[in-house]
């Protein structure tokens, strides 16, 4: 069993600037509670400096994640998504993953940026491999192009996880043949959510995460206010209740899982991380 006080929030962004000033006193709300490791989903550049920021002001509580988001590759352009991924291949060696990476292709967000967010997935799956660091894919609305692109390109050895995990029985079990963990947040929450109980489900516990996406995709007993990470709980309760476990049974369960996936977080607690796992 996971010792009390070392579960993990296996993805969020308390880089966040919605954060700003008030990350000690959301931190030290999710510590009472048991979370002590906040996993982050890297956006873009600005975003990894904040990252570093918050992690040298809680170093023993932040895990680094660097990666260039659909959304951020869907505003910028092609020159400067170019200087993006020199500066993602850069600095990735001291993150502990790369993401968020993957497709967005909701027509809002989608616009024209098609197939610049295509050549951002191959190339940054192509550096999954060269870094040797597990993915953390947003794919919204492009699954079977998502699906193809890992395929051609591969999955690095550790392979990664699915964030935000949101679909259908069929959809997990395309991402669990690949290897890929799957992790779901506050929408399993939504009672109407059936699609996402059921496929709660069937997914094997071992390849199970559990995340904030702080300060966005809150349960409903969070709705109207920024998500805090401690809102896991709230989604260990759901799954708990769909798998017929106590909800510390699934935070001591994806807990262990993110070890495996991103390894052990020990060394960053004693403040001995240096980019390796």
């Amino acid at each position: 069993m996971v010792a009390f006080g070392r579960w993990v929030d296996a993805h969020g962004h308390l880089a966040d600037q919605r954060w700003e000033g008030q990350q000690a006193e959301i931190i030290e709300a999710a510590r009472q509670r048991g979370v002590h490791f906040f996993m982050q989903g890297g956006v873009g550049p600005e975003d990894w400096e904040r990252q570093r920021q918050l992690r040298a002001q809680f170093p023993h509580h932040i895990g680094l994640c660097y990666g260039v988001h659909p959304y951020w590759v869907a505003e910028h352009t092609d020159d400067e998504l170019e200087e993006a991924l020199n500066l993602l291949a850069r600095d990735l060696p001291e993150a502990m993953g790369l993401g968020e990476v993957g497709l967005d292709f909701r027509p809002h967000i989608m616009k024209d940026s098609q197939d610049r967010q295509i050549t951002a997935f191959e190339e940054q799956l192509e550096l999954s491999h060269i870094a040797s660091r597990p993915v953390v894919l947003h794919i919204v609305q492009a699954h079977e192009q998502s699906l193809t692109i890992m395929d051609l390109f591969g999955l690095p050895p550790q392979k990664g996880m699915v964030h935000s995990f949101n679909g259908s029985v069929a959809k997990a079990q395309d991402f669990l043949r690949r290897g890929l963990y799957l992790s779901v947040g506050g929408p399993v929450c939504r009672e109407d959510n059936q699609k996402l109980h059921q496929a709660v489900r069937e997914i094997p516990l071992e390849f199970l995460l559990i995340e904030s996406d702080s300060p966005d995709q809150g349960p409903p007993a969070y709705k109207g206010r920024l998500n805090p990470p401690e809102s896991i709980w709230e989604v260990a309760k759901t799954i708990g209740k769909l798998k017929s476990l106590d909800p510390l049974e699934i935070l001591d369960i994806t807990t262990g899982n993110f070890h495996r996936l991103f390894g052990s977080t020990d060394h960053i607690v004693k403040g001995e991380f240096d980019g390796r796992h």
